[in-house]
């Protein structure tokens, strides 16, 4: 058996640096996908799903109301466009959250584990993520970073050219550099 010491900080995931940081908002990223969240009960609430059904319209909503029919969470769907400069939006749904009490970890890996193994499955080469989750329902953000970091990584493969997190601030842009940063990411 081989013994391989790597250097101090480096990464054990070889495709980290294809992780790209943006400022900037999800819905007017150039990429194969964007990606959200949406609860079980298809409750367009949060801030991304409510900029998601701005930019979108009606027909996003209509979409979902006719197409996803009593979605289970870790269920993933992938969209249309919907006049977004994506080719693709990637909804992940998730558990109804009513509280802290009944929120874990595991949901928010597993939904971001599963958008990466669909785009994997659409030959998708740029995925752009908001900062799922941060700030809702008790995710603070360097929490809610390391979960989204953590599931990218698990399934993230050299078949991506990128994946973007998109931070609608500083703030959020510094959480998720830390978490990179402290996981080998070089920037």
């Amino acid at each position: 058996m081989d013994i391989v010491i790597t250097e101090l900080g480096a990464s054990s995931n070889a495709n980290i640096n294809k992780i790209k940081l943006v400022l900037g908002d999800i819905t007017a990223q150039d990429t194969d996908a964007i990606v959200s969240l949406i609860p079980q009960s298809l409750e367009i609430s949060g801030r991304i799903n409510q900029a998601l059904m701005k930019k979108a319209g009606a027909e996003l909503d209509d979409f979902i109301l006719e197409n996803m029919y009593q979605p289970k969470a870790g269920d993933v769907y992938a969209l249309p466009n919907f006049g977004l400069p994506c080719r693709n939006i990637i909804l992940s749904v998730r558990p109804n959250w009513k509280s802290d009490f009944e929120r874990e970890d595991k949901h928010l890996v597993m939904c971001v584990r599963k958008v990466v193994v669909l785009a994997k499955c659409m030959l998708l080469r740029s995925v752009a993520f908001p900062p799922l989750a941060a700030g809702h329902k008790g995710y603070g953000k360097g929490r809610a970073a390391r979960l989204l970091i953590q599931g990218i990584l698990d399934r993230m493969d050299d078949r991506f050219d990128e994946v973007r997190i998109v931070c609608p601030d500083q703030a959020t842009f510094d959480s998720y550099a830390a978490k990179l940063k402290a996981k080998g990411w070089r920037g």
